[in-house]
């Protein structure tokens, strides 16, 4: 099926209208009012780009798409962090915050208009699509990274895979600790549990990587590939059969196979956990035939692909954010990207230092300057 449609035709309008932090990371406090369709974040390095997009990330996704760990996210010398974020939907508005407190880990507290709700409502609501500069770790780096990409859609499309998710991992978890204690009175059962919930897990991601990889080769079409075609395939070191027919009680076969290598380690060694997509061309791994400019390009395809895909699926186009936006990317195809995020999306920001080469591309994008941690007033001034 075709999605050349424009997503945010058909999809519901959901538009960040205002935005408000304090203590987190650089900034003591900002507020801010993001206009509707492209929007240009320029400024030099240093100027807190960067940090803004990932707030408003954190603000829908509560992750970042920066590596480190969540209490990074705490301004020095502080205890904690606020972000409040008012959404837009036609006639309808809805706010959303979090309050988080420092502590060994981030303890947060997360409400809808007002009230607390749990991390699987929280997500539904304001889902934001991050792009960066990091992306090419879809391509040159581990497995963690692609499956997190598959989850995060997985996700997007059927918000009970969050349960799940955490299912499989607290399992896992029980797990490893009755290997490493040789409680092997208690590992049948455990067998049986990580079974049942990978062999679903895998099931949806299996499913959810056929869309992705439908709508990959439209992104790419978009953005003007001139390489072979990317072949998209799921992974399991158990063999092909852990994501067929009757997953469950291959797995659980494997897990028994496996537990005496287990036991002298002392953790799992068999499950989706430790799965991966393979991309290939022309029957070898993307890694070593791609460019350092290719795989930017094949990395963007693949997020924006994501985006198709939830526009379609859900009929809600998400937020899209892409920090230096124009890093590793000539200027045909930073030209063909601006032109296709706002066909996906009617609210994308984007940030540069570089706005002389972004803005010829983008001519009726709204601009931000940003210096110093600090918005222009006129938001939407001329660089």
């Amino acid at each position: 099926m075709s999605l050349r449609p424009h997503a945010h035709q058909v999809c519901r309008r959901l538009i960040l209208i205002s935005f408000w932090c304090r203590n987190f990371r650089s900034f003591s406090e900002l507020s801010w009012a993001p206009p509707q369709g492209l929007v240009v974040l320029a400024g030099p390095n240093g100027a807190g780009k960067t940090n803004l997009l990932e707030a408003v990330a954190v603000l829908g996704n509560l992750t970042s798409f920066r590596p480190g760990s969540p209490t990074s996210w705490v301004r020095h010398g502080e205890a904690g962090f606020t972000l409040k974020g008012q959404l837009q939907e036609g006639e309808t508005s809805l706010v959303l915050e979090q309050h988080a407190r420092l502590g060994r880990t981030l303890h947060r507290t997360l409400l809808r208009g007002g009230r607390q709700v749990r991390p699987a409502e929280y997500l539904s609501l304001f889902p934001v699509a991050t792009l960066s500069a990091s992306d090419t770790d879809l391509i040159f780096s581990g497995p963690e990274h692609r499956r997190r990409l598959l989850d995060r859609l997985a996700f997007q499309l059927k918000p009970q895979v969050l349960d799940l998710l955490l299912r499989y991992r607290r399992a896992m978890r029980q797990r490893n600790a009755a290997l490493a204690q040789h409680q092997l009175a208690s590992l049948d059962a455990f067998d049986r549990e990580l079974a049942r919930l990978g062999a679903q897990l895998i099931e949806l991601r299996v499913a959810t990587l056929q869309l992705l990889a439908q709508a990959l080769e439209e992104e790419l079409s978009h953005l003007g590939w001139l390489g072979g075609k990317p072949v998209l395939r799921y992974h399991a070191p158990e063999g092909p059969a852990a994501h067929a027919g009757g997953g469950e009680q291959f797995l659980l076969l494997q897990l028994r196979r496996f537990r005496g290598q287990e036991l002298a380690r002392g953790h799992t060694l068999v499950g989706p956990h430790r799965h991966d997509v393979c991309i290939t061309i022309s029957g070898r791994p993307a890694r070593e035939v791609l460019s350092a400019g290719q795989a930017k390009l094949l990395a963007t395809s693949l997020r924006l692909a994501s985006v198709a895909v939830t526009a379609r699926k859900r009929k809600v186009a998400p937020l899209v954010i892409f920090d230096d936006v124009d890093a590793e990317l000539d200027r045909e195809a930073l030209s063909r990207l601006l032109l296709r995020l706002p066909a996906l999306s009617p609210q994308v920001v984007v940030s540069t230092a570089h706005p002389e080469v972004v803005l010829p591309s983008c001519p009726e994008a709204a601009v931000v300057p940003m210096r110093g941690g600090t918005l222009a007033v006129d938001e939407r001034s001329r660089w």
